[in-house]
């Protein structure tokens, strides 16, 4: 498990764990502790029944000593700790005022219509260090290793069904001070539970950015190399620019930040994630899949004309829709493969906008081949979808992993067994 939110802060920092900021970043089923030396805040008097709840000694546990990661170089270790202590009580103020007025947004949809939908939910971005940064312990960027950039292994995966998670898209909702269109590139990507690398499902060089528009923000969706597992949590990746002429040196960053996506209670419901800066919001609508399973997508053309095509992805769970591909037809063969994860007893439906036509292919878990597909021999296209063709055994926890690898390297570990 990674640090708690109080891990945040370094331990001479006073923080009354009852403020409304410090409660909502540990989350709503946090609760402040009473004893000594705890700050009780109350509407009613405190009768005299609370005296041994006031006089209550807190005992705490032991706590093992945590390891020394002397061979991983973090980020965040650079910073002075009175430097580390004013970054994460901003970003405390910061969080809290997030669900503040997600909280007031919320109220404000409740006095509306049945239909009115939720407003976008504040996504956690992390602080540039934590207090675990600076001590060399298990901070995000050990846990989630973001030192390494390169991308994760696509042949890791589960032949049976896990808890998934399935983007539907990626949309800049506003940018300031920005005269549109503008030349966007840089990456969007998932460090999950199953290996925490790099997983594209945006990316895109300063050599070929995409044009976005006013009336059009949404970026487009490149392939995951392998579906996402989020059996906890996962980190989201995100380096966003603005193309400028010349070299590069005048370019504009629109977005940089981690922020950490936990997976809760709530299975199969679409939700908006909202990523904010102070000059850039990023909305990502996902949905957390419980019985998921990896569903690889490919399609094959036998022409070679410059036809533009549109190939959209579909399930019978949600309504929302995923962009697979978008383009000219430039040569035969494979023109794409794109995985996404679907519902082991939902249909997973691909469909083809060609030449002012509309096609469908329809795929199901545990059936071989499409269950209904075009019939028409003269179509130039050729669909297969293979669900869970991977086969890989749970393994230890991140937080394990890393206790077991300063324990090969000789570092100082607890005296606990790991």
């Amino acid at each position: 498990m990674a640090p708690p939110v109080a891990e945040l802060l370094s331990p001479s920092i006073s923080v009354h764990c009852s403020d409304l900021g410090f409660a909502s970043a540990l989350g709503p089923d946090y609760s402040p502790p009473v004893g000594e030396g705890a700050a009780l805040r109350t509407s009613s008097p405190i009768s005299d029944d609370d005296d041994d709840l006031l006089g209550a000694t807190i005992t705490y546990r032991e706590v093992e000593e945590e390891p020394v990661d002397y061979e991983i170089t973090c980020p965040g270790q650079s910073f002075t700790e009175e430097q580390q202590d004013e970054l994460c009580l901003n970003w405390i103020e910061r969080w809290s005022d997030l669900c503040v007025q997600y909280s007031d947004s919320c109220d404000v949809v409740s006095l509306g219509s049945e239909n009115a939908h939720r407003p976008p939910w504040p996504l956690k971005v992390l602080p540039e260090t934590t207090y675990p940064c600076i001590t060399r312990g298990y901070c995000y960027h050990r846990e989630y290793m973001t030192s390494d950039t390169s991308q994760t292994t696509s042949s890791l995966g589960f032949s049976r069904p896990q808890d998934m998670m399935r983007i539907f898209s990626l949309k800049l909702s506003s940018c300031k001070s920005k005269s549109y269109p503008i030349s966007v590139y840089g990456i969007f990507a998932v460090r999950d539970d199953l290996e925490p690398l790099r997983n594209y499902v945006f990316n895109r060089s300063r050599d070929d950015p995409v044009m976005i528009h006013q009336d059009s923000l949404a970026l487009p969706l490149c392939s995951p190399c392998r579906g996402m597992y989020v059996l906890d949590r996962a980190l989201l990746e995100v380096d966003l620019w603005v193309k400028k002429e010349g070299d590069g040196s005048t370019d504009e960053q629109l977005l940089s930040v981690y922020a950490e996506i936990d997976l809760g209670s709530s299975f199969d419901e679409i939700f908006t994630g909202r990523v904010h800066s102070e000059d850039c919001i990023l909305d990502m609508d996902y949905a957390f899949l419980a019985q998921g399973v990896e569903a690889i997508i490919q399609v094959f053309t036998s022409v070679d004309s410059p036809r533009h095509v549109r190939f959209i992805a579909s399930s019978s769970s949600f309504d929302e829709e995923i962009v697979l591909f978008e383009g000219k037809c430039v040569e035969k063969g494979e023109l794409f493969t794109h995985v996404v994860a679907v519902k082991t007893k939902e249909k997973l439906e691909v469909r083809l906008e060609w030449e002012n036509s509309l096609l469908a292919w329809t795929f199901q878990y545990g059936t071989l081949g499409a269950s209904s597909y075009p019939d028409d021999d003269s179509v130039p296209f050729y669909v297969n979808v293979l669900f869970a063709p991977k086969n890989r055994e749970r393994g230890p926890s991140r937080y394990h992993a890393w206790k077991e690898r300063c324990r090969n390297m000789g570092r100082k570990l607890p005296a606990a067994d790991c």
